[in-house]
C-alpha cells in the first residue's frame, strides 16, 4: 500500500520499474519475490515524530532481545508449518549451536544461521539440510525454506 515503485534486476541481469499496478504483496510474499530489489519509492503520511520514535525503539527492544544482532546472519531460514514456531522445533531437536564449518545454528533463536569470517556458502547449505534432516526425524515434522537459494 505504500510502495509507489519499484526498480529490480531479473534473474537474466535485465532492469526493470515495477509500478504499483504490478506490485503484489501478502505475508512473505510479494510479486518481487524472483527479483533483486535495486530501489524503491515509498508514498509515506506524515505522523507525529515522537510516536514515530516510540515505535521504533520499541521494535528495536524486540529485535535486539532475539535477533543474533552483530553478527552476519541468514534471517529467518525456515517457515513455521501448522502454527508450529520452527525456531522452538529446531531447539527441541537439540539443535542450538550445531555447527557446520563456520555455520552455527544461532544460541539466541535457532531458526537463524550466524556464520562467521570462515563461513563458505556450502556450509550454511549443508547445516541447512542438517537441520531439516533432523527435524523431520526427532520431530516428525519437513521444515520449508522461507528463503530462496539462487
Amino acid at each position: 500500500q505504500w510502495t509507489h515503485r519499484a526498480t529490480v534486476m531479473t534473474r537474466a541481469g535485465e532492469i526493470n520499474v515495477r509500478e504499483r499496478s504490478e506490485l503484489v504483496f501478502a505475508y512473505r510474499q510479494s510479486s518481487l519475490d524472483e527479483l533483486v530489489i535495486l530501489a524503491a519509492e515509498f508514498e509515506l503520511e506524515p505522523d507525529d515524530p515522537t510516536e514515530l520514535a516510540r515505535r521504533m525503539q520499541k521494535q528495536w527492544i524486540v529485535k535486539k532481545s532475539i535477533q543474533p544482532l552483530g553478527h552476519q546472519h541468514t534471517g529467518c531460514i525456515f517457515k513455521s508449518p501448522r502454527g508450529i514456531n520452527a525456531g522452538s522445533l529446531i531447539e527441541q531437536a537439540g539443535l542450538k549451536g550445531y555447527r557446520v564449518g563456520g555455520a552455527e545454528v544461532c544460541d539466541r533463536h535457532a531458526n537463524y544461521v550466524i556464520a562467521d569470517g570462515d563461513a563458505t556458502p556450502r556450509d550454511i547449505e549443508q547445516l541447512i539440510e542438517d537441520v531439516r534432516s533432523r527435524v523431520a526425524r526427532r520431530m516428525g515434522v519437513d521444515l520449508e525454506l522461507q528463503i530462496d537459494i539462487w
